[in-house]
């Protein structure tokens, strides 16, 4: 069980229901993320850049912090993902139905988002129902790049660079996984990066949308390889998370072992329960010779929202911050 190390943040004001949750400028930080309506592609989703809120939590102080912020972005065909490089809270904004586009980059500085001058590679149309996500692989690459993760209309999971240099920020598209090499036309949901190899988690698409718990890849971004890595052991034995996958997710440098932590389980035909469950993959996935093997830890977590800073477990609910140390793995 986690310990109390402070209060939660529900005294800071009226609060969105959902939010995205990091570690940047050392502190915990959650973004609120509110309904927008996209009715010409009869959909919605919870975003932040239709401006909402950035709470920060400071752990040698134990202090929280509210900054506000308006509209970033006002177009309906807009879509966005947060990544963190060199401690510092990006977000990324990008054509959300009908072709694959990055459209603006904004840094959180100073207690505001500050947008960046974005290059980019060029639209690219795709069918006009298909809708996209971009994922961004933690940590960075050996030349200092972030890597973003975008499947493209024929399922071949497109591969970017994203690098900064004061201001300005760059995308290119340096590689692909192709179709032949995923098919499952898996769909990524959880990336780390390591030196420069990235490990790729991904969901399937079936009844619903199921993550994957035996299943990865790692990509060699110095050769633009993909090695698909098939993680033995028994139903018993394996993440019992569903839908999107684990919560969290934490690569230790030293060892490779990878952690995740809570998330869902599916109950019934449409149900769903929290799992609070932290796992991890022992064995150093990637290195091809190494064989890797999930292991239960024998902490768990109540519900809430969820970080791991390192091997430190962190949850994040309206009435108390609380934490738990897991064991060197």
């Amino acid at each position: 069980m986690s310990e109390k190390i402070a209060d939660g943040f529900g005294t800071l004001g009226e609060l969105c229901d959902y939010h995205y949750t990091f570690i940047q400028d050392g502190k915990l930080t959650l973004i609120g993320r509110q309904f927008v309506n996209q009715p010409t592609h009869n959909w919605g989703h919870r975003v932040a850049f239709a401006g909402t809120y950035v709470l920060t939590f400071d752990k040698e102080t134990n202090q929280w912090e509210r900054h506000d912020f308006s509209a970033l972005v006002t177009d309906e065909n807009v879509e966005e993902t947060f990544f963190v490089r060199d401690d510092k809270l990006y977000l990324l904004t990008f054509v959300n139905f009908g072709a694959m586009g990055f459209q603006k980059l904004f840094r959180w500085e100073n207690n505001s988002f500050n947008e960046l001058t974005l290059t980019a590679p060029e639209t690219k149309s795709l069918s006009e129902g298909r809708r996209t996500e971009v994922l961004c692989s933690s940590g960075k690459s050996s030349d200092g790049a972030t890597i973003l993760l975008q499947q493209d209309d024929d399922c071949n999971i497109q591969v970017y660079s994203l690098t900064v240099d004061g201001n300005a920020a760059t995308i290119e598209n340096t590689s692909h996984i192709a179709q032949d090499s995923n098919p499952l036309r898996g769909l990524p949901v959880i990336a780390e990066t390591v030196d420069d190899k990235v490990l790729i988690s991904y969901g399937v698409h079936g009844c619903g949308f199921r993550w994957e718990n035996s299943r990865l890849f790692i990509f060699d971004l110095k050769s633009n390889s993909a090695r698909h890595v098939d993680i033995e052991g028994d139903y018993t034995e394996l993440p019992r998370f569903c839908f999107t996958g684990p919560n969290c997710s934490y690569v230790n440098k030293d060892t490779k072992t990878w952690v995740v932590a809570a998330g869902s389980v599916q109950v019934g035909m449409t149900g769903s329960e929290f799992y609070g469950a932290v796992w991890a993959l022992k064995g150093n996935v990637f290195d091809e010779n190494s064989k890797a093997t999930w292991v239960e830890l024998p902490q768990t977590v109540e519900q809430g929202e969820h970080v791991l800073d390192g091997l430190t477990l962190y949850t994040i609910t309206k009435d108390a911050v609380s934490k738990v140390q897991l064991e060197e793995i």
